[in-house]
């Protein structure tokens, strides 16, 4: 064991302490932390086959539907997600069953010497460690959820055989470019030369990246079909569900039925919380991590779809998102709106928020904490809430929710169940 210097961590939450600790170290760019990081924990990620999922929307709703495809053919299936909803621990999972504690104390204590000696950041801290979980538990296929971009993001250093490329919109515009294409091409840059590159149709910008990504990297392009299923609701999820359903047909030694009876089952047995995720309650509650213009867009016609409107809602952006944009979207159907302000270095004010619903024509009220704010929302008449925006708005919105009872507890056994539990 590599000894610190330090006291040994006694518990979970000194460990998780620690590595939130590393988060203000920021974004950097390079690699070089990661694969000294990689090296020092022996490259595991050698021990196992990499799929990656590249995109502005969607990204983990495809790693999720993916990496259940592929447990339910048989493979141990690790999968690497972020941000997280719920807990920490849910960014690395093992056939949906998240890290254990105990495993992220033994790799802080393991590697806080050489983490503190790279200047390792928080993204970069948790994509080792998952990889070294991974080999630690004999994984067969990880499905990694890229973070922001692409070429520069830590889990390029997976290795990948095949990127699955969810589409693109404005995002990030300092870091990855200030148009669709700009960014693209950082983040189809993840795929590594001679690999699959799975990707619908796109706009003609978009696609012309993508072709001189193929050309390039003599990538094998792949267009899918989306499905008439989908484990979850929204029409942009069939088109997830093709890319998870195209890859699963192209790494799985199983027949072109058995992926078909693999996905149909993975429909009824995934469960990924915070996507147009209604909880049944008085009265019931929609959460939904809308954070972007596209999602929004799939928000909205989610609701004049099957609610009377407008609705009340609990709402909160980060800062660097376009939130002025997304107000202008919601206005069609929230009203009225308590704005809150995430738990985030990056969050943008209640206030500023609910000036700027005002200002197209909503009725908005704000309460920084969010408690308070779903509390006020619950005040209203109303058939439905929605719980909308970051995830450090309808994580903690969801929590809650949970502890007051206000809607019906996840399914016991699963891990949702018992981090409820474990804080009541």
């Amino acid at each position: 064991m590599l000894f610190s210097g330090k006291l040994p961590l006694v518990d979970y939450a000194e460990a998780e302490e620690y590595l939130f600790g590393r988060r203000r170290m920021g974004m950097k760019f390079g690699l070089d932390r990661v694969r000294c990081l990689l090296n020092d924990a022996g490259n595991p990620q050698k021990s196992f086959r990499t799929i990656h999922v590249v995109g502005t929307n969607g990204k983990g709703s495809t790693t999720a539907l993916l990496a259940e495809i592929m447990r339910h053919l048989g493979h141990k299936v690790g999968r690497i997600t972020s941000p997280h909803l719920l807990h920490y621990r849910e960014r690395t999972a093992i056939n949906n069953v998240w890290i254990p504690e105990e495993a992220v104390i033994e790799f802080v204590e393991l590697f806080r010497k050489r983490i503190e000696e790279h200047s390792a950041t928080f993204f970069e801290i948790t994509t080792v460690m998952s990889a070294w979980f991974f080999e630690k538990e004999g994984v067969d296929f990880v499905v990694a959820e890229a973070g922001l971009g692409g070429r520069l993001d830590a889990t390029r250093l997976l290795d990948g055989e095949c990127t699955l490329f969810t589409g693109v919109e404005l995002e990030h515009r300092r870091i990855l470019g200030y148009t669709e294409p700009l960014i693209a091409a950082e983040k189809v840059a993840i795929a590594r030369f001679g690999s699959i590159l799975i990707a619908f149709e796109q706009e003609p910008e978009v696609e012309e990246v993508l072709a001189s990504a193929e050309k390039a990297g003599n990538l094998i392009r792949i267009r899918p079909e989306p499905t008439e299923l989908s484990p979850l609701p929204g029409e942009h999820q069939r088109l997830n569900a093709g890319l998870a359903l195209s890859a699963a047909l192209m790494f799985s030694d199983c027949t072109k039925e058995e992926v078909q009876s693999a996905f149909e089952k993975s429909c009824s047995t995934l469960s990924w919380p915070g996507r147009l995720d209604l909880h049944s309650g008085s009265p019931p509650i929609l959460f939904d991590v809308a954070h972007s213009p596209g999602s929004v867009e799939y928000l909205v016609f989610h609701l004049k779809r099957n609610w009377k409107l407008p609705v009340p809602a609990v709402v909160g952006f980060l800062e660097d998102k376009f939130w002025k944009e997304m107000t202008k979207q919601l206005c069609k159907v929230l009203n009225p709106v308590i704005t809150t302000t995430p738990l985030n270095e990056r969050s943008l004010p209640a206030s500023s928020l609910a000036e700027q619903f005002q200002k197209v024509g909503v009725e908005a009220h704000w309460r920084d904490d969010i408690g308070e704010a779903m509390t006020l929302a619950r005040s209203i008449q109303s058939d439905l809430i929605v719980v909308t925006g970051s995830f450090f708005v309808v994580g903690c919105a969801m929590h809650h929710a949970w502890r007051n009872k206000w809607i019906v507890l996840p399914e016991k056994g699963t891990e949702q169940n018992q981090l409820f539990s474990s804080h009541q």
